[in-house]
């Protein structure tokens, strides 16, 4: 315990994501420990205390039982936060099991389950008349084949559960142009035993796109609402995004009371972000998903001036900041990689100008990976991006040429194997 404050852990999730809340609670004098299966550039992080890189621990709930049990023997009541989907699963199942030992910033089991796995968050949202993609749910072959006959394409097929699907074909959803397509995906899915939905695509632009990160106390209270918008991604069209700027609350005050009512109906806690999207045929916003968790750009709210990360580990340990207030709209985060590659396919569509790109470099104060007194992670990116991309080439699954041949094509060429969270 560094200046009696107590220790966070944080467990799992991609390095932007963690390098985000470690630096973020690091400069505040909390000492920050990181779970992961294999090393990151956030492991070489100056404000990294310690890494548990520990093989398959993410789905096993005995192996994180026994790692906090043995941090437990420190005398260190550690906060800890979920960064991926299926950390955030079993953390919240761990949650009652634990009991004072630890503060979990993670809902209770069924509301996560509900949030996380795409089928039960989609059958909420039609209960309560929530505006969001028109979605189907196939229990068979059969009924994929039959809804088939009876849709317009494209359709997106999406996971039940993004992350296991993304571990598996290293992609969040493939797109079907026909009724043979929308088979021979259904069928590639089903042979690794992974649940999938047929979904309508909201065909609109990434600055179409907005997003509300936010705080929730125990007793479904946000204590903090900061919102954005995309205004490149990438792959485009099917990504995440590459360059995001904050937007006024008013600008968004619809979808911002769709949230909040939302997640209060179920007694929502923790962390969240969620993202809508402006639907071109009657300007409505759909919703899209919501993660339960610490999310990628979690550190764009700090340098507006809202600290959601900072918040959420104080009203953990019980020293409530107040709520969150005004923040600075207009500011930009940027992967510098993903922006480089989206706006060079949108030179080559001849979609942006050069005035236009150059203008919108303006404002950006937050980096993915770089920062000026934590370079190491910044420096070793191009590594473990190297990395990511040879295991994604080696671990592909042999039925996968149906979706590279669909890849392949000039009409889906944007859409490429990606580790993104939304559509």
């Amino acid at each position: 315990m560094a200046n009696g404050k107590p220790p966070v852990i944080l467990f799992g999730g991609d390095a932007i994501n963690v390098l985000g809340a470690m630096r973020n609670l690091g400069r505040n004098k909390v000492q920050v420990y990181h779970v992961t299966e294999e090393l990151s550039e956030a492991t070489f992080s100056r404000y990294c205390k310690g890494s548990f890189i520990v093989p398959k621990i993410q789905q096993d709930m005995g192996k994180q039982r026994n790692l906090l049990k043995n941090f437990e023997k420190t005398g260190s009541t550690a906060v800890i936060f979920p960064c991926s989907d299926i950390f955030c699963l079993t953390l919240a199942s761990l949650k009652e099991e634990l009991g004072d030992s630890f503060h979990i910033l993670a809902p209770r089991k069924e509301i996560a389950e509900t949030l996380i796995n795409k089928r039960k968050f989609y059958h909420s949202l039609e209960k309560q008349n929530i505006a969001h993609p028109i979605t189907y749910f196939p229990e068979s072959l059969a009924d994929a084949q039959k809804i088939g006959q009876e849709i317009s394409y494209p359709v997106y097929l999406r996971p039940s559960i993004s992350q296991i699907f993304g571990q598996t074909f290293h992609t969040k959803g493939f797109v079907a142009r026909s009724r043979e397509e929308l088979t021979k995906y259904y069928r590639l899915a089903t042979r690794y035993k992974i649940d999938v939905l047929i979904q309508e695509i909201v065909s609109s632009s990434a600055v179409e796109l907005f997003g509300i990160n936010s705080y929730f106390d125990e007793k479904s209270n946000p204590l903090g609402i900061f919102a954005y918008h995309r205004v490149r991604e990438w792959p485009i069209g099917f990504g995440n995004g590459s360059l995001i700027e904050s937007v006024p609350l008013s600008s968004v005050s619809q979808i911002r009371k769709t949230l909040v009512d939302y997640l209060q109906n179920m007694g929502f806690y923790g962390l969240v972000d969620a993202e809508f999207k402006r639907d071109p045929r009657d300007y409505k916003f759909r919703l899209l998903e919501i993660n339960p968790r610490s999310w990628w750009q979690n550190s764009l709210s700090q340098k507006c001036g809202i600290n959601l990360i900072l918040m959420a580990y104080m009203d953990a340990i019980g020293h409530r900041t107040g709520s969150g207030g005004d923040y600075e709209a207009g500011v930009k985060w940027i992967h510098s990689f993903n922006d480089l590659r989206s706006v060079m396919k949108m030179f080559e569509d001849q979609a942006i100008t050069l005035p236009r790109w150059l203008s919108s470099l303006q404002k950006i104060r937050d980096w993915a990976f770089f920062s000026a007194n934590d370079l190491f992670p910044w420096v070793l990116s191009p590594f473990f991006g190297f990395r990511s991309w040879s295991q994604m080439r080696m671990r592909q699954p042999p039925m996968v040429s149906c979706y590279e041949h669909a890849v392949g094509t000039k009409s889906t060429r944007h859409i490429e194997h990606s580790s993104a969270n939304v559509y």
